[in-house]
């Protein structure tokens, strides 16, 4: 089975998924952590799978190869065969992760014309994918065995593909002699980002180093000056509120740590490139 095959060098970390459903090309592992006392242990590894990401709450810090990432929702983050890539931290958060049969996704590619492309960057996508997902788990649940799970993971599969084959390449590479203290600025951001009062200054009287010194180190690792990243973090929580028709978009800035609806919107449209209320509609 794609997944366990994937991760047999980390088989402990399979007990912290809730769900596993699996053929033998292709599996889906969901974590939940509906417990709030349980986590997923940071590690890092690689496999000969095709692996993608998905966030259902933000992920503070992936690691992919030499770069560094905040795991936003509403995006996929693919990884490719043999990359080292994991959490570089605890893992708090609801997180999909898809596992794939390297020669199933390479014949895939070739048919649509993606033959010698690999995947590079985070893509987007829309609620629909993840009810493919969900359809994907209720007839494995139904029936492990049922013919309609192959058509399935093939639409899957094929959707993964042509979404993210349409990204270009991600450059972001850390300097090295940052990354050990960046860390705790992260960590720092993750546990403050809601307050309205933090700000990049704030931040970097937390780190010990001058304002320019810390925004010039926080780009080179990161690839996003701090404040972007400030804003990555708040408008990924942002993302899930507006799915609840009861909240305003006044209650949801507040909630994320804006004070007030004008920063939220302006921050959002240069996050995302649309309005929140677009977002909200358009996802729901």
């Amino acid at each position: 089975m794609s997944v366990r095959t994937a991760h047999a060098k980390s088989v402990d970390e399979l007990k912290k998924y809730d769900f596993i459903y699996s053929l033998n090309y292709f599996s889906i592992a969901e974590n939940v952590l509906e417990d709030k006392t349980l986590v997923l242990e940071a590690f890092k590894h690689n496999h000969e799978e095709y692996e993608f990401l998905i966030p259902l709450t933000t992920i503070p810090l992936l690691c992919y190869q030499k770069a560094n990432y905040i795991g936003e929702v509403g995006f996929i983050y693919p990884v490719n065969p043999y990359v080292d890539h994991g959490l570089e931290v605890d893992l708090h958060s609801r997180v999909i992760s898809i596992t794939i049969k390297r020669e199933y996704v390479d014949a895939i590619k070739e048919r649509l014309g993606f033959k010698n492309q690999y995947f590079y960057t985070r893509y987007i996508y829309r609620n629909k994918f993840l009810d493919m997902i969900k359809l994907f788990e209720e007839e494995y649940i139904k029936d492990p065995k049922s013919e309609i799970l192959n058509t399935l993971a093939f639409n899957i599969t094929n959707t993964l593909v042509k979404l993210g084959l349409a990204s270009g390449e991600d450059k972001r590479r850390p300097e090295k002699k940052y990354a050990k203290h960046m860390k705790q600025i992260l960590l720092y951001i993750e546990d403050n980002y809601k307050d309205p009062d933090l700000t990049i200054a704030k931040i970097a009287e937390y780190s010990g180093y001058s304002l320019a010194y810390f925004t010039k180190a926080f780009k080179k690792y990161m690839h996003d000056t701090p404040i972007m990243h400030l804003n990555k973090r708040r408008t990924s929580d942002a993302k899930i509120l507006l799915k609840n028709k009861k909240l305003t978009l006044q209650e949801i800035a507040y909630k994320v740590g804006y004070k007030n609806l004008s920063t939220f919107t302006e921050a959002f449209k240069r996050t995302m490139e649309m309005l929140p209320s677009e977002y909200r509609n358009q996802y729901l």
